[in-house]
Protein backbone atom coordinates (compact mmCIF):
# COMPACT_ATOMS: atom_id res chain seq x y z
CA UNK A 1 0.00 0.00 0.00
CA UNK A 2 2.61 2.52 1.17
CA UNK A 3 5.20 1.66 -1.90
CA UNK A 4 1.80 1.87 -4.29
CA UNK A 5 1.15 5.29 -3.22
CA UNK A 6 5.01 6.37 -3.03
CA UNK A 7 5.09 5.57 -6.89
CA UNK A 8 2.37 7.28 -7.80
CA UNK A 9 3.46 10.54 -5.73
CA UNK A 10 6.67 10.29 -7.50
CA UNK A 11 4.98 9.84 -11.03
CA UNK A 12 2.60 12.81 -10.64
CA UNK A 13 5.89 15.07 -9.51
CA UNK A 14 7.91 13.96 -12.13
CA UNK A 15 4.84 14.33 -14.39
CA UNK A 16 4.25 18.18 -13.34
CA UNK A 17 8.28 18.94 -13.52
CA UNK A 18 8.26 17.99 -16.75
CA UNK A 19 4.76 20.07 -17.74
CA UNK A 20 6.69 23.46 -15.99
CA UNK A 21 10.35 22.95 -17.91
CA UNK A 22 9.28 21.27 -21.24
CA UNK A 23 8.38 23.83 -23.92
CA UNK A 24 4.70 23.61 -25.37
CA UNK A 25 4.56 21.14 -29.02
CA UNK A 26 4.53 24.27 -31.45
CA UNK A 27 3.91 23.95 -35.64
CA UNK A 28 5.28 26.48 -37.73
CA UNK A 29 6.11 27.10 -40.96
CA UNK A 30 9.11 29.52 -42.30
CA UNK A 31 10.70 30.62 -45.66
CA UNK A 32 14.14 30.19 -46.25
CA UNK A 33 15.51 32.83 -49.08
CA UNK A 34 12.25 33.90 -50.20
CA UNK A 35 12.15 33.08 -54.99
CA UNK A 36 13.59 36.07 -56.48
CA UNK A 37 11.50 35.72 -59.09
CA UNK A 38 9.05 33.33 -60.88
CA UNK A 39 11.97 31.22 -62.46
CA UNK A 40 13.26 30.48 -58.70
CA UNK A 41 13.09 28.01 -56.05
CA UNK A 42 12.75 27.92 -52.71
CA UNK A 43 12.74 25.70 -49.47
CA UNK A 44 9.51 25.77 -47.13
CA UNK A 45 10.38 24.09 -43.54
CA UNK A 46 7.59 22.86 -41.47
CA UNK A 47 9.15 22.48 -37.77
CA UNK A 48 7.45 21.42 -34.40
CA UNK A 49 9.30 21.58 -31.65
CA UNK A 50 9.57 19.37 -28.10
CA UNK A 51 8.10 16.34 -30.11
CA UNK A 52 8.44 14.13 -33.45
CA UNK A 53 5.11 12.62 -35.63
CA UNK A 54 4.67 9.80 -37.40
CA UNK A 55 2.18 11.23 -39.57
CA UNK A 56 3.44 13.96 -41.79
CA UNK A 57 2.05 17.25 -42.98
CA UNK A 58 -1.05 17.92 -45.06
CA UNK A 59 0.57 19.89 -47.67
CA UNK A 60 -2.21 18.98 -50.39
CA UNK A 61 -3.03 23.00 -50.31
CA UNK A 62 0.19 24.24 -51.83
CA UNK A 63 -0.82 22.31 -55.00
CA UNK A 64 -3.01 25.33 -55.69
CA UNK A 65 0.13 27.63 -56.49
CA UNK A 66 3.43 25.80 -55.96
CA UNK A 67 4.68 22.93 -57.67
CA UNK A 68 6.21 20.39 -55.18
CA UNK A 69 9.90 19.28 -56.16
CA UNK A 70 11.28 17.06 -53.13
CA UNK A 71 10.49 16.88 -49.68
CA UNK A 72 12.98 15.21 -46.78
CA UNK A 73 12.87 15.22 -43.37
CA UNK A 74 15.48 15.97 -40.39
CA UNK A 75 16.11 16.35 -37.27
CA UNK A 76 18.15 18.64 -35.07
CA UNK A 77 18.70 19.84 -31.16
CA UNK A 78 17.79 23.44 -30.50
CA UNK A 79 18.26 25.24 -27.04
CA UNK A 80 14.91 26.51 -25.80
CA UNK A 81 14.35 28.47 -22.34
CA UNK A 82 17.97 27.04 -21.57
CA UNK A 83 17.09 23.60 -22.14
CA UNK A 84 17.80 21.03 -25.22
CA UNK A 85 14.58 19.91 -26.87
CA UNK A 86 14.66 17.76 -30.28
CA UNK A 87 12.89 19.43 -33.46
CA UNK A 88 11.93 17.98 -35.99
CA UNK A 89 11.86 19.25 -39.95
CA UNK A 90 10.14 19.06 -42.92
CA UNK A 91 12.15 20.11 -45.40
CA UNK A 92 10.05 21.07 -49.31
CA UNK A 93 11.59 22.36 -52.37
CA UNK A 94 9.05 24.59 -53.99
CA UNK A 95 8.59 26.39 -57.44
CA UNK A 96 5.86 28.92 -57.61
CA UNK A 97 3.39 28.30 -60.96
CA UNK A 98 2.71 31.82 -61.95
CA UNK A 99 3.71 35.70 -60.97
CA UNK A 100 1.88 37.91 -58.61
CA UNK A 101 0.94 37.73 -55.00
CA UNK A 102 1.02 34.03 -53.22
CA UNK A 103 -0.11 32.62 -50.34
CA UNK A 104 1.34 29.78 -48.91
CA UNK A 105 -1.86 28.33 -46.96
CA UNK A 106 -1.95 27.19 -43.38
CA UNK A 107 -0.87 23.76 -43.24
CA UNK A 108 -2.05 21.19 -40.88
CA UNK A 109 -0.13 18.53 -39.00
CA UNK A 110 -2.62 16.36 -36.80
CA UNK A 111 -4.75 19.37 -33.73
CA UNK A 112 -1.89 22.23 -34.99
CA UNK A 113 -1.92 24.36 -37.61
CA UNK A 114 0.78 27.07 -38.88
CA UNK A 115 -0.15 30.32 -40.13
CA UNK A 116 -0.41 31.31 -43.87
CA UNK A 117 2.54 33.26 -45.23
CA UNK A 118 2.42 35.65 -48.06
CA UNK A 119 5.19 36.50 -50.83
CA UNK A 120 5.01 38.84 -54.26
CA UNK A 121 7.00 36.78 -56.77
CA UNK A 122 8.21 39.04 -59.66
CA UNK A 123 7.55 38.19 -63.32
CA UNK A 124 10.67 36.05 -64.74
CA UNK A 125 11.55 33.05 -67.23
CA UNK A 126 10.83 29.58 -66.07
CA UNK A 127 13.75 27.56 -65.94
CA UNK A 128 13.92 24.91 -68.42
CA UNK A 129 16.73 22.69 -70.55
CA UNK A 130 18.76 24.51 -73.32
CA UNK A 131 18.43 22.19 -75.40
CA UNK A 132 17.18 18.15 -75.45
CA UNK A 133 20.80 16.18 -74.81
CA UNK A 134 20.90 13.70 -72.26
CA UNK A 135 22.43 16.44 -70.04
CA UNK A 136 22.65 20.14 -70.49
CA UNK A 137 23.86 23.06 -68.39
CA UNK A 138 22.32 26.63 -67.49
CA UNK A 139 23.12 29.94 -65.91
CA UNK A 140 20.95 32.33 -64.74
CA UNK A 141 21.12 35.47 -63.20
CA UNK A 142 18.43 35.74 -60.65
CA UNK A 143 16.95 38.96 -59.57
CA UNK A 144 15.06 42.25 -61.24
CA UNK A 145 17.26 45.09 -62.99
CA UNK A 146 18.55 47.09 -62.34
CA UNK A 147 21.99 46.22 -60.82
CA UNK A 148 24.25 48.94 -59.48
CA UNK A 149 27.67 48.54 -58.14
CA UNK A 150 28.91 46.64 -55.00
CA UNK A 151 25.29 45.24 -55.13
CA UNK A 152 24.67 41.08 -54.24
CA UNK A 153 23.58 39.78 -57.70
CA UNK A 154 21.96 36.05 -57.43
CA UNK A 155 23.13 33.66 -59.67
CA UNK A 156 22.28 30.01 -60.25
CA UNK A 157 23.76 27.30 -62.11
CA UNK A 158 21.43 24.09 -62.95
CA UNK A 159 22.36 21.16 -64.57
CA UNK A 160 19.45 18.96 -66.53
CA UNK A 161 20.24 15.09 -66.18
CA UNK A 162 17.98 12.37 -68.00
CA UNK A 163 20.14 9.51 -68.42
CA UNK A 164 21.52 9.59 -64.74
CA UNK A 165 24.84 10.99 -65.15
CA UNK A 166 26.97 8.57 -63.30
CA UNK A 167 29.06 11.31 -62.14
CA UNK A 168 29.00 15.21 -63.55
CA UNK A 169 31.51 18.61 -62.17
CA UNK A 170 30.34 21.99 -63.14
CA UNK A 171 33.31 24.88 -62.81
CA UNK A 172 32.47 27.84 -60.97
CA UNK A 173 31.29 31.13 -62.76
CA UNK A 174 33.76 33.40 -63.29
CA UNK A 175 33.39 37.01 -65.15
CA UNK A 176 35.93 40.27 -65.40
CA UNK A 177 35.26 43.00 -63.39
CA UNK A 178 33.03 40.83 -60.54
CA UNK A 179 33.69 38.13 -57.97
CA UNK A 180 31.56 34.99 -57.20
CA UNK A 181 31.10 33.42 -53.97
CA UNK A 182 29.23 30.18 -53.10
CA UNK A 183 25.61 30.72 -51.63
CA UNK A 184 23.98 27.72 -49.68
CA UNK A 185 24.48 24.06 -50.15
CA UNK A 186 23.33 22.37 -53.65
CA UNK A 187 19.51 20.98 -54.48
CA UNK A 188 18.36 17.99 -55.85
CA UNK A 189 15.33 17.68 -57.51
CA UNK A 190 13.22 15.69 -60.07
CA UNK A 191 11.34 17.62 -62.54
CA UNK A 192 9.30 17.13 -65.38
CA UNK A 193 9.50 19.31 -68.56
CA UNK A 194 7.50 18.17 -71.57
CA UNK A 195 7.35 14.63 -71.34
CA UNK A 196 10.57 13.92 -69.90
CA UNK A 197 11.71 13.66 -66.03
CA UNK A 198 14.78 15.64 -65.66
CA UNK A 199 17.15 15.12 -62.87
CA UNK A 200 18.41 18.49 -61.60
CA UNK A 201 20.87 19.71 -59.61
CA UNK A 202 21.19 23.87 -58.34
CA UNK A 203 24.53 25.51 -57.25
CA UNK A 204 23.79 29.00 -55.94
CA UNK A 205 26.60 32.23 -56.20
CA UNK A 206 26.54 35.82 -55.39
CA UNK A 207 27.92 37.59 -57.93
CA UNK A 208 29.44 41.04 -56.52
CA UNK A 209 30.46 43.49 -59.16
CA UNK A 210 33.72 45.61 -59.07
CA UNK A 211 33.10 48.02 -62.14
CA UNK A 212 30.20 49.66 -64.20
CA UNK A 213 29.19 48.72 -67.38
CA UNK A 214 28.20 44.96 -68.97
CA UNK A 215 30.01 41.85 -67.36
CA UNK A 216 29.97 39.08 -69.45
CA UNK A 217 30.15 35.68 -67.26
CA UNK A 218 32.26 33.64 -69.17
CA UNK A 219 30.96 29.92 -70.32
CA UNK A 220 30.50 27.52 -67.55
CA UNK A 221 31.48 23.79 -68.28
CA UNK A 222 30.09 20.57 -67.32
CA UNK A 223 32.20 17.64 -67.10
CA UNK A 224 30.19 13.94 -67.38
CA UNK A 225 30.32 10.51 -67.14
CA UNK A 226 27.26 8.83 -68.70
CA UNK A 227 25.98 5.65 -69.30
CA UNK A 228 25.93 3.67 -72.32
CA UNK A 229 22.94 0.89 -71.43
CA UNK A 230 19.83 1.71 -72.07
CA UNK A 231 17.83 4.47 -70.81
CA UNK A 232 15.87 2.67 -68.70
CA UNK A 233 18.92 0.42 -67.14
CA UNK A 234 20.20 2.62 -64.82
CA UNK A 235 16.69 3.64 -63.00
CA UNK A 236 15.77 0.34 -62.74
CA UNK A 237 18.85 -0.58 -60.96
CA UNK A 238 18.47 2.24 -58.60
CA UNK A 239 15.24 1.24 -57.71
CA UNK A 240 16.21 -2.21 -56.74
CA UNK A 241 18.73 -0.79 -54.12
CA UNK A 242 21.45 -1.92 -56.70
CA UNK A 243 24.86 0.49 -57.83
CA UNK A 244 25.21 2.04 -61.41
CA UNK A 245 25.71 -0.87 -63.85
CA UNK A 246 27.37 0.37 -66.79
CA UNK A 247 28.09 -2.89 -68.29
CA UNK A 248 24.54 -3.67 -69.37
CA UNK A 249 24.51 -2.13 -72.54
CA UNK A 250 28.00 -3.67 -73.29
CA UNK A 251 31.06 -3.36 -71.86
CA UNK A 252 33.26 -2.84 -68.83
CA UNK A 253 34.25 0.96 -68.89
CA UNK A 254 33.10 3.50 -66.39
CA UNK A 255 30.73 5.21 -69.29
CA UNK A 256 31.27 7.60 -71.84
CA UNK A 257 32.82 11.13 -71.13
CA UNK A 258 31.28 14.21 -72.56
CA UNK A 259 31.22 18.26 -72.13
CA UNK A 260 28.59 20.52 -71.98
CA UNK A 261 29.02 24.41 -71.81
CA UNK A 262 26.56 26.81 -70.66
CA UNK A 263 25.81 30.03 -72.90
CA UNK A 264 27.70 32.68 -71.74
CA UNK A 265 25.27 35.35 -69.85
CA UNK A 266 25.50 39.32 -69.82
CA UNK A 267 24.63 41.98 -66.68
CA UNK A 268 24.70 45.30 -67.17
CA UNK A 269 25.67 47.28 -63.78
CA UNK A 270 24.60 50.71 -63.82
CA UNK A 271 26.80 53.25 -61.65
CA UNK A 272 25.89 55.71 -58.64
CA UNK A 273 23.09 57.97 -59.88
CA UNK A 274 24.84 61.83 -60.13
CA UNK A 275 24.57 63.93 -57.02
CA UNK A 276 23.98 61.18 -54.59
CA UNK A 277 26.31 61.14 -51.59
CA UNK A 278 27.03 59.24 -48.25
CA UNK A 279 26.09 55.58 -48.04
CA UNK A 280 24.32 53.87 -51.14
CA UNK A 281 20.93 52.63 -50.87
CA UNK A 282 19.11 51.20 -53.84
CA UNK A 283 16.36 49.35 -52.86
CA UNK A 284 11.88 49.09 -53.76
CA UNK A 285 11.19 50.17 -50.50
CA UNK A 286 12.92 51.15 -47.04
CA UNK A 287 11.12 50.76 -43.60
CA UNK A 288 12.28 52.42 -40.18
CA UNK A 289 10.57 51.52 -37.04
CA UNK A 290 11.66 51.75 -33.32
CA UNK A 291 10.21 50.64 -30.18
CA UNK A 292 10.78 51.92 -26.57
CA UNK A 293 11.28 49.18 -23.24
CA UNK A 294 9.61 52.00 -21.55
CA UNK A 295 8.01 54.91 -22.23
CA UNK A 296 10.54 57.78 -22.62
CA UNK A 297 8.48 60.58 -20.47
CA UNK A 298 8.59 58.40 -17.35
CA UNK A 299 12.87 58.24 -17.45
CA UNK A 300 15.02 58.26 -14.86
CA UNK A 301 18.40 59.37 -14.00
CA UNK A 302 20.66 56.51 -13.81
CA UNK A 303 17.74 53.94 -15.31
CA UNK A 304 18.37 52.64 -18.61
CA UNK A 305 15.91 52.37 -20.96
CA UNK A 306 16.49 49.84 -24.22
CA UNK A 307 15.07 51.35 -27.65
CA UNK A 308 15.36 49.31 -30.55
CA UNK A 309 15.65 50.35 -33.77
CA UNK A 310 14.90 47.97 -37.04
CA UNK A 311 15.74 48.64 -40.66
CA UNK A 312 13.49 46.67 -42.96
CA UNK A 313 14.64 47.46 -46.71
CA UNK A 314 12.85 45.39 -49.81
CA UNK A 315 14.97 44.77 -52.71
CA UNK A 316 18.73 44.76 -51.56
CA UNK A 317 20.93 42.27 -49.76
CA UNK A 318 22.17 42.29 -46.06
CA UNK A 319 25.73 43.86 -47.23
CA UNK A 320 23.98 47.01 -49.13
CA UNK A 321 22.35 47.99 -45.40
CA UNK A 322 23.71 51.09 -43.48
CA UNK A 323 24.78 50.61 -39.59
CA UNK A 324 22.65 52.35 -37.53
CA UNK A 325 24.61 54.33 -34.90
CA UNK A 326 22.55 56.70 -32.81
CA UNK A 327 24.15 60.59 -32.72
CA UNK A 328 26.13 61.69 -29.41
CA UNK A 329 23.62 64.10 -27.29
CA UNK A 330 24.15 65.51 -24.08
CA UNK A 331 22.72 64.65 -21.28
CA UNK A 332 22.54 60.74 -22.13
CA UNK A 333 24.97 57.78 -22.61
CA UNK A 334 23.99 55.54 -25.55
CA UNK A 335 25.47 51.92 -25.92
CA UNK A 336 24.63 50.21 -28.97
CA UNK A 337 24.84 46.72 -29.63
CA UNK A 338 26.50 44.56 -32.64
CA UNK A 339 24.40 44.66 -35.73
CA UNK A 340 23.52 41.51 -37.54
CA UNK A 341 21.96 42.08 -40.58
CA UNK A 342 20.52 38.92 -42.60
CA UNK A 343 18.19 38.11 -45.86
CA UNK A 344 14.58 37.95 -45.31
CA UNK A 345 10.86 38.81 -46.92
CA UNK A 346 10.16 42.43 -46.98
CA UNK A 347 6.81 43.03 -47.76
CA UNK A 348 6.38 39.55 -49.68
CA UNK A 349 9.68 40.00 -51.43
CA UNK A 350 12.95 39.53 -50.50
CA UNK A 351 14.77 42.06 -48.50
CA UNK A 352 16.85 42.46 -45.76
CA UNK A 353 16.45 43.63 -42.50
CA UNK A 354 19.00 44.92 -39.68
CA UNK A 355 17.94 45.44 -35.60
CA UNK A 356 20.10 47.29 -33.64
CA UNK A 357 19.35 47.60 -29.20
CA UNK A 358 20.92 50.54 -27.66
CA UNK A 359 20.71 51.66 -23.89
CA UNK A 360 19.92 55.03 -23.09
CA UNK A 361 20.96 55.91 -19.91
CA UNK A 362 19.71 59.64 -18.69
CA UNK A 363 22.62 61.35 -16.64
CA UNK A 364 20.77 64.66 -16.32
CA UNK A 365 17.25 65.40 -14.95
CA UNK A 366 15.02 67.50 -16.86
CA UNK A 367 13.83 67.59 -20.88
CA UNK A 368 16.45 65.33 -23.02
CA UNK A 369 15.84 65.34 -26.87
CA UNK A 370 17.47 62.60 -29.00
CA UNK A 371 17.60 63.70 -32.55
CA UNK A 372 15.79 61.91 -35.75
CA UNK A 373 17.15 59.24 -37.54
CA UNK A 374 17.45 59.05 -41.04
CA UNK A 375 18.10 56.25 -43.55
CA UNK A 376 18.86 57.74 -47.26
CA UNK A 377 17.88 55.55 -50.49
CA UNK A 378 17.43 55.20 -53.54
CA UNK A 379 14.37 54.06 -55.07
CA UNK A 380 15.24 52.13 -57.96
CA UNK A 381 11.30 51.73 -58.72
CA UNK A 382 10.57 55.14 -58.98
CA UNK A 383 14.84 56.67 -59.97
CA UNK A 384 14.69 59.15 -57.12
CA UNK A 385 16.49 59.69 -53.95
CA UNK A 386 13.99 59.28 -50.56
CA UNK A 387 14.70 59.20 -46.81
CA UNK A 388 13.14 57.40 -44.29
CA UNK A 389 13.24 58.82 -40.79
CA UNK A 390 11.98 58.14 -37.23
CA UNK A 391 10.96 61.64 -35.95
CA UNK A 392 13.26 63.57 -32.77
CA UNK A 393 12.15 61.80 -29.33
CA UNK A 394 12.04 63.63 -26.10
CA UNK A 395 12.76 62.09 -22.77
CA UNK A 396 10.89 63.93 -19.51
CA UNK A 397 13.71 62.68 -16.96
CA UNK A 398 12.95 62.58 -13.11
CA UNK A 399 15.81 62.79 -10.32
CA UNK A 400 18.75 64.39 -9.12
CA UNK A 401 20.47 66.94 -11.05
CA UNK A 402 23.61 65.09 -10.35
CA UNK A 403 26.53 64.99 -13.18
CA UNK A 404 26.90 61.59 -12.68
CA UNK A 405 23.55 61.05 -12.92
CA UNK A 406 23.16 58.59 -9.87
CA UNK A 407 23.15 60.08 -5.87
CA UNK A 408 25.81 58.55 -4.18
CA UNK A 409 24.74 56.85 -0.80
CA UNK A 410 25.72 58.11 2.35
CA UNK A 411 29.42 57.04 4.13
CA UNK A 412 28.11 54.37 6.91
CA UNK A 413 29.81 55.55 10.29
CA UNK A 414 32.95 53.51 11.68
CA UNK A 415 31.14 52.46 14.53
CA UNK A 416 28.02 52.19 13.77
CA UNK A 417 27.00 48.32 13.09
CA UNK A 418 26.93 46.89 9.92
CA UNK A 419 22.94 45.79 8.54
CA UNK A 420 22.11 42.22 9.25
CA UNK A 421 19.69 41.03 6.18
CA UNK A 422 16.78 39.61 7.50
CA UNK A 423 14.73 37.10 5.83
CA UNK A 424 11.95 38.71 4.90
CA UNK A 425 14.59 41.46 3.04
CA UNK A 426 14.80 38.51 0.33
CA UNK A 427 11.78 36.99 0.40
CA UNK A 428 9.81 36.48 -2.62
CA UNK A 429 7.61 33.95 -4.32
CA UNK A 430 9.72 30.52 -5.43
CA UNK A 431 9.71 29.94 -9.70
CA UNK A 432 7.26 26.80 -9.33
CA UNK A 433 10.42 24.73 -11.19
CA UNK A 434 12.12 25.19 -7.72
CA UNK A 435 9.50 24.23 -5.65
CA UNK A 436 8.57 20.83 -7.72
CA UNK A 437 12.44 20.40 -7.68
CA UNK A 438 12.22 20.89 -3.50
CA UNK A 439 9.35 18.52 -3.22
CA UNK A 440 11.16 15.96 -5.46
CA UNK A 441 13.61 16.12 -3.30
CA UNK A 442 11.82 15.54 -0.39
CA UNK A 443 9.53 12.91 -1.73
CA UNK A 444 12.87 10.78 -3.17
CA UNK A 445 14.28 10.63 0.66
CA UNK A 446 11.53 10.30 2.75
CA UNK A 447 10.98 7.06 0.31
CA UNK A 448 14.81 6.10 0.65
CA UNK A 449 14.43 6.31 4.72
CA UNK A 450 11.06 3.97 4.39
CA UNK A 451 12.57 1.75 1.76
CA UNK A 452 15.59 1.32 4.39
CA UNK A 453 13.58 0.77 7.46
CA UNK A 454 11.57 -2.18 5.79
CA UNK A 455 14.42 -3.67 4.57
CA UNK A 456 16.19 -3.21 8.31
CA UNK A 457 12.70 -4.81 10.04
CA UNK A 458 12.96 -7.94 6.81
CA UNK A 459 16.29 -8.78 8.57
CA UNK A 460 16.30 -8.64 11.32
CA UNK A 461 12.81 -11.01 11.22
CA UNK A 462 14.91 -13.14 9.49
CA UNK A 463 17.97 -13.56 11.79
CA UNK A 464 15.28 -14.30 14.82
CA UNK A 465 13.83 -17.01 13.16
CA UNK A 466 15.72 -20.43 13.25
CA UNK A 467 16.81 -21.89 9.74
CA UNK A 468 14.11 -24.76 8.71
CA UNK A 469 16.85 -27.36 8.62
CA UNK A 470 20.09 -28.47 9.25
CA UNK A 471 22.56 -26.68 6.73
CA UNK A 472 25.89 -28.27 6.03
CA UNK A 473 27.96 -26.00 5.77
CA UNK A 474 32.16 -25.99 4.46
CA UNK A 475 33.87 -26.50 8.01
CA UNK A 476 36.18 -22.99 7.77
CA UNK A 477 40.23 -23.53 8.51
CA UNK A 478 41.76 -22.89 11.35
CA UNK A 479 41.87 -19.34 12.38
CA UNK A 480 40.06 -18.25 9.46
CA UNK A 481 36.08 -17.72 10.20
CA UNK A 482 33.83 -19.40 8.04
CA UNK A 483 32.91 -18.49 4.82
CA UNK A 484 28.80 -17.18 4.27
CA UNK A 485 26.15 -19.08 2.26
CA UNK A 486 25.29 -16.82 -0.16
CA UNK A 487 21.43 -15.25 0.22
CA UNK A 488 20.49 -15.70 -4.11
CA UNK A 489 21.71 -18.54 -6.41
CA UNK A 490 21.81 -17.69 -9.82
CA UNK A 491 20.17 -20.37 -11.85
CA UNK A 492 22.18 -22.47 -14.45
CA UNK A 493 21.59 -22.11 -17.87
CA UNK A 494 19.74 -25.55 -19.07
CA UNK A 495 22.37 -27.12 -21.52
CA UNK A 496 19.67 -28.78 -24.17
CA UNK A 497 20.45 -32.72 -24.92
CA UNK A 498 21.71 -33.52 -28.12
CA UNK A 499 19.56 -36.53 -28.93
CA UNK A 500 16.45 -34.55 -28.23
CA UNK A 501 17.54 -31.59 -30.37
CA UNK A 502 18.38 -33.68 -33.28
CA UNK A 503 14.85 -34.90 -32.87
CA UNK A 504 13.40 -31.54 -33.02
CA UNK A 505 15.70 -31.33 -35.97
CA UNK A 506 14.61 -34.04 -37.79
CA UNK A 507 10.70 -33.57 -36.87
CA UNK A 508 11.06 -29.90 -38.30
CA UNK A 509 12.07 -30.99 -41.49
CA UNK A 510 9.58 -33.71 -41.93
CA UNK A 511 6.85 -31.32 -41.51
CA UNK A 512 8.34 -28.31 -43.89
CA UNK A 513 8.88 -25.66 -41.25
CA UNK A 514 12.57 -24.00 -42.34
CA UNK A 515 12.41 -21.35 -39.30
CA UNK A 516 12.14 -24.04 -36.63
CA UNK A 517 14.21 -26.83 -38.30
CA UNK A 518 17.22 -24.00 -38.29
CA UNK A 519 16.64 -22.68 -34.63
CA UNK A 520 16.48 -26.68 -33.64
CA UNK A 521 19.79 -26.98 -35.79
CA UNK A 522 21.30 -23.98 -33.57
CA UNK A 523 20.35 -25.69 -30.50
CA UNK A 524 21.74 -28.83 -31.71
CA UNK A 525 24.85 -27.48 -32.54
CA UNK A 526 24.89 -25.35 -29.14
CA UNK A 527 24.45 -29.28 -27.15
CA UNK A 528 27.52 -30.68 -29.82
CA UNK A 529 30.22 -29.23 -28.69
CA UNK A 530 32.02 -25.32 -27.34
CA UNK A 531 33.72 -25.23 -30.41
CA UNK A 532 30.09 -24.58 -32.10
CA UNK A 533 27.86 -23.44 -29.47
CA UNK A 534 25.12 -21.38 -30.60
CA UNK A 535 26.12 -20.26 -33.96
CA UNK A 536 25.14 -21.28 -37.65
CA UNK A 537 28.71 -23.39 -38.85
CA UNK A 538 28.85 -26.62 -39.84
CA UNK A 539 31.29 -29.45 -40.29
CA UNK A 540 30.51 -30.90 -43.26
CA UNK A 541 30.54 -29.01 -46.91
CA UNK A 542 26.86 -30.45 -47.25
CA UNK A 543 25.99 -29.01 -44.44
CA UNK A 544 27.22 -26.03 -45.01
CA UNK A 545 25.44 -25.73 -48.50
CA UNK A 546 22.26 -26.63 -46.57
CA UNK A 547 22.51 -23.77 -43.92
CA UNK A 548 23.32 -21.01 -46.99
CA UNK A 549 20.37 -22.86 -48.74
CA UNK A 550 17.71 -22.28 -45.77
CA UNK A 551 19.60 -18.81 -44.86
CA UNK A 552 18.56 -17.45 -48.42
CA UNK A 553 14.94 -19.38 -47.92
CA UNK A 554 14.39 -17.37 -44.55
CA UNK A 555 16.22 -14.16 -45.17
CA UNK A 556 16.18 -13.24 -49.12
CA UNK A 557 12.17 -13.67 -49.56
CA UNK A 558 12.89 -16.46 -51.91
CA UNK A 559 9.16 -17.86 -52.75
CA UNK A 560 10.45 -21.26 -53.49
CA UNK A 561 9.35 -23.98 -51.68
CA UNK A 562 12.19 -25.74 -48.95
CA UNK A 563 13.96 -28.45 -49.45
CA UNK A 564 13.40 -30.39 -45.52
CA UNK A 565 14.22 -33.71 -47.09
CA UNK A 566 17.93 -32.77 -48.37
CA UNK A 567 18.40 -30.64 -45.12
CA UNK A 568 17.70 -33.61 -43.19
CA UNK A 569 20.32 -36.11 -45.29
CA UNK A 570 22.67 -33.18 -44.62
CA UNK A 571 22.46 -33.51 -41.02
CA UNK A 572 22.98 -36.78 -40.85
CA UNK A 573 25.80 -36.88 -42.19
CA UNK A 574 26.72 -33.66 -39.98
CA UNK A 575 25.69 -35.00 -36.96
CA UNK A 576 28.07 -38.41 -37.81
CA UNK A 577 30.69 -36.07 -38.32
CA UNK A 578 30.30 -34.65 -35.00
CA UNK A 579 29.96 -37.86 -32.92
CA UNK A 580 33.16 -39.01 -34.39
CA UNK A 581 36.15 -36.59 -33.05
CA UNK A 582 34.15 -37.37 -29.53
CA UNK A 583 34.71 -41.26 -29.63
CA UNK A 584 38.20 -40.45 -30.53
CA UNK A 585 39.05 -38.55 -27.61
CA UNK A 586 37.38 -41.02 -24.97
CA UNK A 587 38.99 -43.69 -26.69
CA UNK A 588 42.74 -42.48 -26.60
CA UNK A 589 42.30 -41.14 -22.84
CA UNK A 590 44.90 -38.36 -21.88
CA UNK A 591 48.35 -38.91 -23.09
CA UNK A 592 50.87 -39.57 -20.33
CA UNK A 593 52.26 -36.17 -18.21
CA UNK A 594 56.12 -37.69 -18.24
CA UNK A 595 56.23 -39.85 -21.04
CA UNK A 596 58.43 -42.98 -20.68
CA UNK A 597 62.20 -43.02 -22.73
CA UNK A 598 61.89 -46.00 -25.02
Amino acid sequence: MIRTALRTCLFALALALWATAAPAASFKATVEKPPADQGDTFELVLSVIGRDSLEPPNISPLNRDFEILDRGKRSRMESVNGRMVEVNEWVLTLAPKRAGHLVIPALTLGSETSAPIEMDVAPGSTAEPPDDGPIALSVDVLGTPPFYLQSEIPVVVRMYDRVGALEASADQPAAEGATFTPDGTLKRFSRIYGRQRYRVVELRYIMRPQRTGTIQISSVALRASIPVSPPGAQEQARAMGRPAMPWLGGGFDAGRKVTVFANPVEVTILPRPAGVTGWFLPARAVGLKETWSSPPAKAKVGVALTRTLRLEVQGASPAQLPPLKPAETDGVRQYADEEHPEAAQVGGAPGAIAEVHISVVPTRAGSITLPAITVPWWNITTNRAETAQLPPVTLQVAGAADPAGITPPPAPAKDAPKPQATPADDAGPLPLRDIAAIALVVVMIGGFLLFSGRRAGRNARAMAEPPPGPVAARPARPGRPAPARPAVRRPRLAVPDEKTAAGAVEAACKAGHATAAYRAYLEWNRASGPGHAGTASARTPAMAAALHEISRHLYAGDGDTWDGHGFRSAFAAERKAALKPAKARTARGLAPLYPKAR
